[in-house]
């Protein structure tokens, strides 16, 4: 969604009323990938057993309707964690009934958030629902990892184990002292039926995801830069009157935005009034032009994602 978002944002008014919803998801993703990375080190660093499975992105479906997701998933001879990082800054206040993160920042602004213990537990009665589907005795636990040194927090729920990043190594490292509960050739097959049944997760197209028509975007060419619409110079060559960039071949970023954001096919007239085409041959200049394959004939044509062929 990293790279969806952001277009999703360009292609709405500013007064939308998904604006907040989307910026704060993309804040969140953003400083949430952030703080993976950070931590990530600190576990790269620590000694493992040459059997331990490390798992990151763990999508799982429990039912037809239903996957949940674990960021990262350690599988080893003592234990089986469920590693959650946050990037938060401020401090952060554990408030219960109902469950939620009360987050305080240097400004004074006050923030709700998704209580991270809900989430973890959740995520260990989720992921141990799997386990016993799969006619596997185990029992995870789990871990929350601050990936902000400076976070202060309070009224945390007790035996909810909190570290910072720098103390991965340290948890652990007291995580080993426990009794073995796998052995190598368990972990491997464990992990590889993990990796067998990863559910794809898919949110495009964006506007079905976040309940959006079509008609509420932004149509015509807009700017890589400044986001406003672009004034044709010539046929290769489009200008921003606002930010002065000069754009060569827009076309295949507004064809993109259409596949991220409506559906993974595009038609001729649906490519003009999107991108705000004069008539159909601008359209068709503009599909040819893309990355898109054709598909049937006349007025059935349609295109979509793949590779084209090479000349012959």
């Amino acid at each position: 969604m990293l790279d969806g978002l952001p277009r999703l944002l360009a292609r709405l008014p500013l007064n939308h009323r998904k604006v907040p919803e989307i910026k704060s998801q993309l804040y969140r993703i953003n400083m949430g990938y952030s703080g993976e990375c950070n931590a990530d080190q600190y576990l790269e660093r620590y000694q493992f057993s040459k059997s331990t499975q490390i798992l990151t992105n763990v999508h799982l479906r429990t039912s037809s309707g239903f996957t949940f997701e674990v960021d990262t998933l350690i599988l080893s001879e003592k234990f089986v964690l469920i590693v959650e990082v946050k990037n938060l800054k401020g401090i952060i206040r554990f408030v219960q009934n109902p469950p939620h993160l009360r987050q305080v920042l240097e400004t004074g602004e006050e923030t709700i958030l998704n209580c991270p213990y809900s989430q973890i537990e959740t995520n260990k009665s989720n992921l141990n629902e799997w386990f016993r589907q799969q006619g596997i005795q185990l029992k995870s636990i789990g871990l929350l990892v601050l990936s902000n040194p400076n976070t202060i927090v309070k009224e945390a729920p007790p035996f909810f184990p909190i570290v910072y990043k720098k103390q991965i190594p340290h948890h652990l490292q007291k995580l080993e002292s426990y009794e073995t509960i796998l052995k190598p050739s368990q972990i491997h097959e464990i992990s590889r039926k993990i990796l067998a049944n990863q559910a794809s997760f898919n949110p495009y197209p964006l506007c079905s995801y976040y309940s959006i028509d079509v008609k509420e975007l932004r149509r015509g060419l807009l700017c890589r830069y400044c986001n406003n619409l672009l004034n044709r110079k010539n046929r290769e060559t489009w200008l921003c009157t606002i930010c002065g960039k000069v754009a060569e071949d827009p076309y295949n970023e507004g064809i993109s935005d259409w596949i991220k954001l409506v559906k993974n096919t595009i038609t001729n007239e649906e490519c003009k009034v999107f991108l705000g085409l004069k008539d159909s041959n601008a359209a068709r200049y503009a599909l040819s032009k893309s990355s898109l394959i054709k598909k049937g004939k006349s007025t059935a044509t349609f295109y979509i994602p793949g590779v084209k062929s090479g000349n012959k």
